[in-house]
């Protein structure tokens, strides 16, 4: 059952679209200043000010990608990738959760040779006023397509690895624009590709 809703591939757009709406809506209102004492992690994340706006630093953030990519059981640079992610920090921690496909056929077809796997993983992250570095690894959960024939393929359901770098210039500072390196990795669907990817954070807080 889980792979059918794997399968399901317009659910899982409308989820990740739904929560980064949710988690990303930005409070206009002027923000108060704080009466009571910054907690650690507030005092290591603090908040900063840029053209006459109020930013928190650690956001989370929400990335939507596309790209090409070699497929290495097959040898061959003929994949088209799409990925939706969303990016949390606990703490002093990152974390992620994700959505990847991968095919020679575009998104919305119905290819003989595809790849859908969902993902989480941990990693490191360094930002400043224009540019955000992230790098995420963590196991994944993959239901993949294999070709026998010209006309029939095998389905195959299986745990594998998934790893990511991502390279985003901030044209504002709650969102930009970027590059991603990832690799999707288990027994029979192996990928590794580049993709254009945006950048949506929940930094803004309000004006000051």
């Amino acid at each position: 059952m889980l792979f059918e809703f794997m399968n399901k591939k317009s659910f899982i757009l409308f989820f990740f679209l739904f929560f980064a709406l949710c988690s990303f809506s930005q409070n206009t209102e002027t923000v108060p200043e704080a009466t009571r004492p910054l907690t650690k992690w507030e005092k290591m994340f603090p908040q900063v000010r840029y053209d006459k706006k109020i930013y928190k630093t650690g956001s989370n953030w929400f990335t939507a990608a596309y790209g090409l990519g070699y497929h290495i059981n097959s040898k061959q640079y003929n994949q088209q990738n799409l990925s939706l992610a969303y990016h949390h920090r606990f703490r002093a921690m990152y974390f992620n959760a994700g959505f990847h496909y991968s095919s020679p056929e575009f998104f919305m077809k119905r290819p003989l040779e595809k790849i859908s796997d969902i993902h989480i993983g941990a990693g490191l992250r360094f930002e400043k006023r224009f540019f955000n570095f992230a790098f995420f690894i963590g196991p994944s959960l993959a239901s993949s397509l294999v070709p026998k024939s010209d006309l029939v393929s095998v389905k195959h359901h299986q745990l594998g690895a998934h790893t990511e770098l991502q390279f985003t210039f901030k044209y504002f500072y709650d969102m930009g624009i970027g590059t991603s390196i990832y690799g999707s990795f288990n027994k029979r669907y192996q990928v590794i590709g580049l993709q254009l990817h945006f950048y949506f954070s929940n930094a803004y807080v309000g004006r000051y």
